[in-house]
């Protein structure tokens, strides 16, 4: 039975308080410095930026690379993970594949951090997808947001899978809306999207996609209004709002993150399928 307070495709179910979450930022080209130096150097994660420059201008993804030297996956990601840097300088992106590819997937995940998160962000949900059967990616931010998300398509679909799902996160979910027709996505699910980031639109009256899609939005979303997001999907088919004041992937410590799960589970396995 459906719980008042939730509201799926326009019908109320049960609310329930979340916890808030941090505020999306802008990315600059000297946290792309601190990310890369730190990854590499050390292999560890990247670091979180703070500052809101000038929206730059959209450049091509790069083509996939072999893992650059000294690029390791990061500790936070499962035994198995493998790293390659995509590009170079700012523009470039680094990319994980989570664990061993899985034999045999019918579906690739890449997950899409939020502003200032980097590829440990997702690490245990895309353990928990790699673990149902997905060849999951997921990646440091470049500075051109719709590259990166090329670029970890890219290397996920080099890992021997051909439909790829979008999940992303805020300035994530922004960017893989807006990113999905250009790389042919199987459906895209996005959390907490702002209706635009960085000058680039996700809103559905902007976008050409028009694949499976699901948007998330939380009541009282700490960063970003829930009208916003609402912008982002086609109609009340594509939508999904939960009670709280979370923002992005913090709705999975949360009591509604089951419901956001079950959602997120039926419409991968729906692209698997094709």
């Amino acid at each position: 039975m459906r719980r008042p307070g939730v509201f799926l495709g326009g019908h109320p179910l049960r609310p329930r308080s979340a916890i808030p979450y941090d505020g999306a930022m802008t990315r600059t080209r000297a946290a792309w410095t601190c990310t890369f130096a730190a990854l590499v150097a050390l292999g560890a994660a990247g670091c979180s930026d703070s500052s809101t420059p000038a929206p730059e201008a959209t450049t091509p993804a790069a083509a996939p690379s072999e893992a650059a030297p000294g690029v390791e996956a990061p500790d936070c990601l499962p035994e198995g993970s493998t790293a390659s840097l995509v590009g170079e300088g700012p523009e470039g992106t680094l990319v994980a594949l989570v664990g061993a590819p899985p034999a045999e997937a019918e579906l690739g995940v890449v997950l899409a951090p939020q502003s200032g998160g980097d590829w440990c962000q997702w690490a245990a949900q895309a353990e928990r997808l790699t673990a149902a059967g997905y060849v999951v990616g997921t990646f440091t931010w470049g500075s051109d947001g719709s590259a990166s998300v090329e670029a970890a398509v890219e290397q996920v679909r080099a890992a021997g899978v051909e439909r790829v799902a979008l999940v992303g996160a805020s300035k994530g979910g922004a960017f893989s809306v807006a990113t999905a027709a250009d790389v042919d996505a199987a459906t895209v699910i996005a959390l907490s999207p702002p209706a635009e980031f960085d000058g680039v639109s996700a809103r559905a009256q902007d976008v050409t996609y028009a694949g499976p899609l699901l948007v998330v939005g939380v009541t009282d979303d700490s960063s970003v209004p829930v009208a916003e997001s609402r912008e982002v999907a086609r109609d009340d088919d594509t939508w999904l709002e939960v009670p709280g004041t979370t923002h992005g992937v913090g709705v999975f410590d949360t009591e509604e993150g089951a419901t956001v799960w079950q959602a997120i589970d039926e419409r991968l396995a729906a692209a698997a399928k094709g």
